[in-house]
């Protein structure tokens, strides 16, 4: 790395989806009438940024190659992406170039007809450049596998990937070469082989830092060994077949227009490290250039000091119904990334999850996904944890940043092995609350269960904690009810906030009654972020991430039921 290095950052946008100005045939669905409109004004936020160059991933237009109304489109787009030249580099896309090889795409494959059209409008299809003596290397995707065209390209890259062995790189391509496992099958969202595998091995053999894709309108995060691969959401449209992924109520145009879910990126570029801010657009619309635009929504207040629970699945993929026209013959494999994705927006580090999560190998993988972009977890285990259970956390503690022990009684624990436990890291100890300690003659009888002292049961355990000798590194997990004030029982708490985790709930204790109160939850946010605030040591969990639209506590968290953060917590 040079010595005048400075960190520097790029933009990412990607699938805008351009047509022409005059209107054409190029697509069925209403929610496309939109795409210049949102592409301006994803290009606008972009250029407010002052990116040191932008990458477009592709599908710049909508029009395929051999469509009348393709000339016409890449004019208009060109025109749009005016406020980011001469900066803006361009990764051609299946709608700019043609779809890759295949029996079953819905177009047809690029040629020498469509390559020619596509230099005509954006330049060469295959490039690279240097930034920083960090090496940016565009490939065009459509070529892969193509046993006419894929030649040339293939020994160029080679050739370039060799020349460049010792630098830093960054690779952009349309198609992301997978987008749930690398021995996936393929589809029509990833390299068919024998493509793929060529591709990933000089990932690996040429420790690519990163793989930048579009073309799905969805975000997914992979991970090859030291190479991540970011798949980017759209600004124009998200593909309706991943709708099936998400169990709440279908967003718009059954799926096809979920505005929760478009953006653009700033890459953050430092000596060491790169890091990925996404920048929601929500669909908003830009008429004209000279428009003042809407500026992107912020967060009404940083919630990064929260642990939540991750409670519903959050690291498995499954399958998709089988579904034209991009997956007629085929059922696809996929896991819903979007809750990486919020984490990462808020900037959230840690989050809780159940030890079993730490034992399932393919889990446990995910987990490794998420400590590589910088997110711990706190693992919580039913009583003392096994002697293999120990060695988990032991072999994983790079993974682990608290150890969470639920117990009935602290007093039953056994102190020479907590003291193991907190040797590997810093130790929670939680009770376990039931109905049957909760009993109130003037309230209906229900059953419940949830983590946490109560208030007045606190003094025991400060008695006990202050028994044992390594106390340091152990702290007492407190619940906050939904009904109690949070200021006055962590003021009357007789414990100090260095051994001090809160467990807020947003649940009501009543399990039949249901809490979607937007401004109460705000309100609870609030006092627990000037909770943070006043106090840098104490840790605060939260127990809800994602809504609750039914079952038992029904409630609002922080992400609807379509994995988008809510808008009220939005300014």
């Amino acid at each position: 790395m040079k010595k005048n290095f400075e960190t520097f950052k790029f933009g990412i946008i990607t699938d805008t989806h351009i047509r022409s100005p005059e209107g054409d045939q190029s697509s069925p669905y209403p929610v496309n009438e939109k795409a210049n409109e949102r592409a301006r004004y994803a290009v606008q936020i972009i250029a407010d940024q002052n990116p040191d160059f932008v990458i477009h991933l592709g599908d710049m237009v909508h029009p395929l190659p051999h469509m009348d109304a393709y000339s016409l489109a890449t004019k208009e787009a060109k025109k749009i992406f005016s406020p980011l030249m001469p900066n803006m580099k361009f990764v051609p896309g299946n709608h700019d170039i043609g779809d890759k090889p295949s029996l079953v795409s819905p177009a047809g494959p690029a040629d020498k007809d469509t390559l020619t059209s596509y230099k005509e409008s954006f330049g060469e299809d295959y490039y690279s450049f240097e930034f920083y003596d960090i090496q940016f290397i565009v490939m065009n995707s459509s070529l892969v596998n193509n046993v006419e065209e894929e030649h040339s390209q293939k020994k160029w890259l080679e050739t370039t990937l060799e020349k460049v062995r010792n630098s830093r790189i960054f690779l952009f391509s349309h198609y992301p070469p997978f987008i749930n496992d690398p021995a996936e099958d393929s589809h029509y969202d990833n390299y068919a082989e024998p493509g793929r595998q060529w591709l990933l091995g000089l990932a690996k053999k040429y420790n690519i830092e990163a793989i930048f894709s579009g073309h799905v309108h969805h975000f997914f995060f992979n991970r090859l060994g030291q190479t991540k691969l970011y798949c980017h959401p759209a600004t124009s449209f998200t593909r309706q077949d991943y709708s099936a992924l998400f169990p709440g109520q279908v967003e718009d145009e059954y799926g096809r227009d979920d505005k929760g879910k478009y953006g653009v990126s700033i890459i953050t570029v430092d000596q060491n490290n790169h890091n990925i801010e996404f920048i929601q657009t929500n669909g908003a619309r830009q008429k004209t250039t000279c428009e003042q635009p809407i500026k992107p929504p912020v967060f009404r207040r940083n919630l990064s000091f929260l642990i939540p629970h991750l409670r519903h699945d959050w690291a498995l993929a499954r399958p998709l119904p089988y579904n034209g026209p991009m997956e007629e013959f085929s059922r696809k494999i996929v896991r819903n990334d979007y809750p990486l994705l919020r984490l990462m927006q808020l900037g959230i580090k840690k989050v809780r999850v159940p030890l079993s999560d730490l034992s399932e190998p393919l889990i446990r993988k995910r987990m490794q996904d998420f400590d590589a972009v910088g997110i711990n977890f706190v693992v919580f285990c039913i009583g003392m944890p096994n002697n293999d259970e120990l060695n988990s956390f032991r072999k994983h503690k790079n993974l682990i940043a608290e150890i969470e022990i639920v117990t009935h009684s602290h007093r039953d624990l056994d102190s020479n092995k907590l003291k193991v436990i907190s040797s590997i890291s810093e130790t929670w100890i939680s009770k376990i609350t039931t109905s049957a300690s909760l009993l109130d003659p003037n309230q209906p009888f229900a059953h419940t269960v949830s983590c946490g002292y109560l208030n007045n049961e606190l003094q025991d355990a400060v008695d006990w904690l202050d028994t044992q000798d390594f106390k340091s590194n152990l702290r007492i997990v407190m619940q906050l009810p939904w009904e109690q004030n949070i200021t006055e029982t962590v003021m009357s708490c007789p414990l100090n906030i260095e051994n001090l985790a809160l467990n807020a709930r947003l649940s009501n204790s009543n399990p039949a009654k249901a809490n979607f109160d937007e401004d109460a939850i705000l309100k609870r946010l609030d006092e627990l972020s000037t909770l943070s605030q006043e106090y840098n040591n104490l840790q605060i969990m939260l127990d809800t991430f994602s809504d609750f639209d039914r079952g038992y506590h029904p409630r609002s968290g922080l992400l609807s039921n379509s994995s988008n953060i809510h808008n009220w917590l939005f300014s």
